[in-house]
C-alpha cells in the first residue's frame, strides 16, 4: 500500500505541538519529495492500523471527541480514503455539556448560525461565541475541523450514514490513538455542476484552502471564490459544512 499520504496539521502556528513536520504541508496534488521514509513514524504506524481497520460507528467516534475521551491530532489526505488520527485522552477529560455538543453538530450540520440561535432563542453572537469556545475546547480552529469529525457530527444529528466507515486502535510514541477513515468524496453526483465546479467542491469538502486551490489551479483567489459562490447558488447553500452534508445527502461518500 502507497503511503503517499498529504500531512495536514489542524493548527498552523508553527510553535503548536500539533505540527509534526516543520513547515507543515498541504499540497492538493501529487506530494514531492515525500517518501515513505521520509513520513513522520506516527503515519507509518497510522496507514498499517488503517489496513486492518474494522467497520465503525461515525457518531460513536463523534461521542467520544465531545465527550473529552478523543483529540483530533492529524488528518492526511490519501488517494482513496481520509484518514483521522485522534489521541485518546486519559486524563483531564474536558468535553463539552449537551447543550454545546447539539449547537456544535447542528453547525458542522450546514445549519446557518442564525437559525440555531432563533431555534435557542439567543442572539447569534451568543451562539458565535459559544460555537468558537466549544471548538477550542476540543482543540480544533473553525478553518480546521476534520471532515471525519464534520460527517461525524451529521450522522449523530441523523443526516445520512456512511457504511465504509473504518477505525482501528494503535500505539505511536507512547501516544494511544484511533485512526478513523471515510471515502474520499464522488463530487460527480453532484451532476448540476460543472466539471470545473465539481472539483472546487471536492477541495473545498476535503479542507484546503481557496489560496491552495487556487495555486495548483494556476489562477486567482478570486476565481475560486465565485466558483465557490456558484456552487453555493446552485445548490442553494451556504459554506463548507452545507456543501459536506449535501455531498453526503448525495451518497458521495460511498
Amino acid at each position: 500500500m502507497s503511503l503517499d499520504l498529504e500531512l495536514v496539521p489542524f493548527r498552523s502556528d508553527p510553535t503548536s505541538s500539533w505540527n509534526l513536520l516543520s513547515p507543515p504541508h498541504r499540497a492538493l496534488g501529487p506530494i514531492e519529495d515525500r517518501t515513505p521514509a521520509g513520513l513522520h513514524p506516527i503515519w507509518q504506524v497510522a496507514v498499517a492500523a488503517e489496513e486492518r481497520a474494522a467497520e465503525c460507528r461515525l457518531e460513536d467516534i463523534w461521542q467520544d471527541h465531545v465527550g473529552g475521551r478523543l483529540r483530533a491530532w492529524w488528518e492526511s489526505v490519501g488517494p482513496d480514503r481520509v484518514l483521522l488520527v485522534s489521541r485518546m485522552n486519559t486524563m483531564n477529560q474536558v468535553g463539552l455539556d449537551a447543550g454545546d455538543t447539539n449547537l456544535v453538530a447542528r453547525i458542522l450540520s450546514g445549519d446557518q448560525q442564525k437559525c440555531v440561535a432563533s431555534d435557542l432563542g439567543l442572539a447569534p453572537s451568543t451562539v458565535s461565541g459559544r460555537f468558537i469556545r466549544a471548538l477550542d475546547k476540543l482543540d480544533l480552529a473553525r478553518t480546521k475541523v476534520p471532515l471525519a469529525l464534520i460527517l461525524a457530527a451529521q450522522v449523530w444529528v441523523g443526516v445520512g450514514g456512511i457504511p465504509r466507515a473504518r477505525s482501528a486502535v494503535f500505539t505511536s510514541q507512547g501516544n494511544v490513538c484511533i485512526v478513523v477513515s471515510v471515502p474520499r468524496p464522488v463530487t460527480s453526483h453532484m451532476t448540476n455542476l460543472t466539471a470545473a465546479e465539481r472539483v472546487i467542491a471536492q477541495w473545498v469538502i476535503e479542507g484546503h484552502a481557496r489560496f491552495d486551490i487556487a495555486r495548483q489551479r494556476e489562477t486567482s483567489i478570486n476565481t475560486v471564490s465565485r466558483q465557490f459562490h456558484a456552487i453555493n447558488s446552485t445548490l442553494h447553500l451556504t459554506g463548507r459544512y452545507a456543501l459536506i452534508r449535501r455531498a453526503l445527502e448525495l451518497q458521495c461518500f460511498r
